[in-house]
C-alpha cells in the first residue's frame, strides 16, 4: 500500500506538471493510468483491510461501512469544491497533490492473526457448549465439575456425543489436515517474539531485496483463484483495445466472447455462492445501459444548438450538481444502515432497483421538456432529479454489494477475492458503455443523419436502458443468498451462528434421546419382576 500511495502520487504529480499541449496528450493517459493504478490498489488493499474487520466482528458490519463511505463522500465533496473553482480559472493542474502514505501491516502477521482468531473462536465455541479447550491430544475433557469427581455419567455421555457432533462444526480448518505451525522469522528475536507476532505456515518469500513479499502458500492454496485473476487482466486489456482500436462490430463480438469466458471461469475458479455473487456484481453493473455522453452533450449544449435546451453551464453540471450530489449520496449512505441493514439481500436490491428505474424518469422529462410544462425550471428539476434523488438511491443500492463482497471474501485472501469481485464489478460498467455505443450504433442512432442537434432518439435510448434492463436485477437477485446484511455468512453463503446453533440443536437432541433410551434400559433391568 505505502509502494502504491507513493506511485500513484509521483505519477499524479508528474501529469499535473505536463505542458498544457496536445503533444502531451498520449504521456498525459499513460501517467493518468499508472495514477488509477495507484489508487485502485490503495482502495483494494483498504477494502480488503476491513472486510478482515468484519470477519472478527460481524455485528456492526454495515454500520462500519456506512461510516467508511461517509468519510469517502465527505473527500469527494471537498475535492469537488476545490476543483470547481480552479477549473474555471483554467488551472486544473494545481488540484493534483501527492498522496500521504499509509501502511498495512506484514502479510505474516495477518496469517497469524488468522491462525490465533481461529483457535480462540474454536476454544471460546467449545467452553460456550461445556467442553475444555483441546488437550495436545485433540481430545477435548469435559467441563462443569465432569472431570472433578463428581459422578455425572449422564452429562459426561451428553458432552461426548455433542462433541462428536460438533467437531467437524468447529474444526472445519483444522480437520482439513494443514497444521498451524510456528516459523520463526530470520529478522525477529525469538525472546521478543509474541504469540500474536508468531507465523503459522510457511514464510513469505521476498522479492527486490525485501521491498515485498509473495505469499506462495495463499497462491498454492488459491491457485485457481490465481488463474482466474490472470484471465480478468486479459479480459481487461481485451476490451481496452477494441474499445480503442475495433469498429462497433467488433466491439459487439468483444463483450460476448469476454462476458461468457470470464462469467464460465468463475464458477470453475470460485466457490459456488462467491461465484454467483461475482455473476450477480457483473451483471448489474451491465444491464444499467446509460448514454452519458448524449445526455451530457444534450444537458451542455455543448454542440451550441439553437432551440429549447437546458444550457447549464460546466460550474453548474460538474461543480454545483456534482457537490449536492455528494452530499445526497452521503445522505443516503446514513439510511442505508436504518433502512436496509436488517434487510435481506433480495428486498434490499429489488427495492432499490425500482427507486432506481423510477429515478431515471427524470432525464426522460427534462430531455421531452415536460417539467416546462408544468412549471418546472431545468436547474431545480436536475438539482433534485438526477442529483439528489438519483444518487440517495444509488447509494442505498450501492452498499449492500459492498457489505456482501466484504461478507463472503474468504479468511486470509480477502484483498485477492474482492479485487477480483470489485474488478469483475467494474467490468460490467465497461461492458454497459460498450452495449450503450452498440445500441447507438445500430438501432437507436442519438444523431441521425449526423444532425448533431437532433436528440429524438434519445428518450428512447434513456428508457430502454435506464429503465427496462435494469429490472433484469430482480430475477438475478436470487443468486445471492438469501441472508440478513447484518448477518455473518460462511464460505456456503450460510449463517454462520445459525448453522452451528443447528447442528447443536441436532446433536443435543440425539444425545438426550440415546440417553433416555439407555436409562429406560437400565431401569427395567433393575426393576423387580412384577414392577411395571
Amino acid at each position: 500500500m505505502f509502494v502504491s500511495c507513493v506511485a500513484g502520487g509521483t505519477f499524479a504529480l508528474i501529469y499535473g506538471l505536463l505542458p498544457a499541449r496536445a503533444a502531451s496528450a498520449n504521456v498525459a493517459c499513460a501517467f493518468i493510468f499508472l495514477s488509477c493504478w495507484g489508487k485502485a490498489n490503495v482502495d483494494i488493499l483498504s477494502e480488503g483491510h476491513y472486510s478482515r474487520l468484519m470477519r472478527q466482528n460481524p455485528s456492526p458490519g454495515p454500520a462500519m461501512v456506512s461510516w467508511i463511505w461517509i468519510w469517502i463522500m465527505v473527500g469527494a465533496i471537498i475535492a469537488t469544491v476545490v476543483n470547481g473553482p480552479l477549473a474555471d480559472a483554467g488551472k486544473p493542474q494545481i488540484s493534483i497533490f501527492v498522496s500521504a502514505a499509509l501502511g498495512e501491516k506484514k502479510n505474516r502477521v495477518l496469517r497469524s492473526e488468522d491462525a490465533l482468531y481461529l483457535l480462540d473462536e474454536t476454544r471460546k465455541e467449545r467452553e460456550r457448549l461445556g467442553l475444555d479447550v483441546l488437550n495436545d491430544d485433540g481430545v477435548g475433557t469435559p467441563h462443569r465439575g465432569a472431570g472433578n469427581g463428581r459422578k455425572s455419567p449422564p452429562r459426561a455421555h451428553l458432552v461426548e456425543c455433542v462433541e462428536a457432533g460438533l467437531r467437524e462444526v468447529l474444526n472445519d480448518d483444522l480437520a482439513d489436515g494443514h497444521e498451524l505451525a510456528p516459523v520463526a522469522s530470520d529478522d525477529d528475536d525469538d525472546d521478543d517474539v509474541s504469540p500474536e507476532e508468531v507465523y503459522y505456515g510457511k514464510p513469505p518469500v521476498p522479492c527486490l531485496f525485501g521491498l515485498f513479499e509473495i505469499n506462495t502458500e495463499v497462491i498454492s492454496k488459491n491457485w485457481r483463484v490465481f488463474v482466474y485473476s490472470i484471465v480478468m487482466t486479459c479480459a481487461a486489456i481485451t476490451m481496452l483495445c477494441c474499445n480503442i482500436l475495433s469498429n462497433t462490430l467488433g466491439l459487439l463480438i468483444a463483450c460476448i466472447v469476454v462476458s461468457t469466458i470470464c462469467c464460465s471461469v468463475s464458477f470453475w475458479a470460485l466457490p459456488l455462492v462467491i461465484a454467483k455473487a461475482n455473476i450477480f456484481g457483473y451483471l448489474q453493473s451491465a444491464v444499467y445501459i446509460r448514454a452519458s455522453s448524449p445526455l451530457a452533450a444534450f444537458y451542455l449544449n455543448s454542440n451550441n444548438c439553437t432551440g429549447n435546451f437546458p444550457n447549464f453551464s460546466y460550474t453548474f453540471y460538474n461543480t454545483v450538481g456534482t457537490v449536492i450530489g455528494n452530499v445526497a449520496g452521503l445522505a443516503g449512505v446514513m439510511c442505508f444502515n436504518f433502512l436496509f441493514s436488517k434487510q435481506i439481500y433480495q428486498v434490499a436490491f429489488i427495492a432499490t432497483t425500482m427507486l432506481q428505474v423510477l429515478a431515471a424518469l427524470v432525464d426522460i422529462i427534462i430531455v421531452k421538456r415536460w417539467n416546462l410544462y408544468i412549471g418546472i425550471p431545468d436547474h431545480a428539476m436536475y438539482i433534485w432529479g438526477d442529483a439528489v434523488i438519483g444518487q440517495v438511491v444509488y447509494m442505498l443500492g450501492f452498499m449492500p454489494m459492498v457489505v456482501l463482497l466484504s461478507r463472503l471474501c474468504p479468511r486470509g485472501s480477502e484483498s485477492v477475492v474482492y479485487a477480483l469481485m470489485a474488478g469483475f464489478s467494474n467490468l460490467g460498467q465497461t461492458t454497459s458503455s460498450s452495449l450503450a455505443a452498440i445500441i447507438m450504433e445500430y438501432i437507436w442512432p442519438v444523431f441521425p443523419d449526423k444532425d448533431r442537434c437532433n436528440y429524438d432518439n434519445l428518450p428512447l435510448l434513456l428508457f430502454v436502458g435506464s429503465m427496462c434492463t435494469p429490472l433484469l436485477v430482480i430475477p438475478l437477485a436470487f443468486l445471492l443468498p438469501r441472508a440478513r446484511i447484518i448477518d455473518n455468512l460462511d464460505i456456503d453463503g450460510n449463517v454462520v451462528r445459525a448453522e452451528i446453533h443447528g447442528a447443536l440443536v441436532e446433536n443435543v437432541t440425539a444425545a438426550e434421546e440415546t440417553l433416555s433410551d439407555h436409562s429406560v434400559e437400565a431401569a427395567g433391568t433393575r426393576a423387580p419382576k412384577g414392577t411395571l
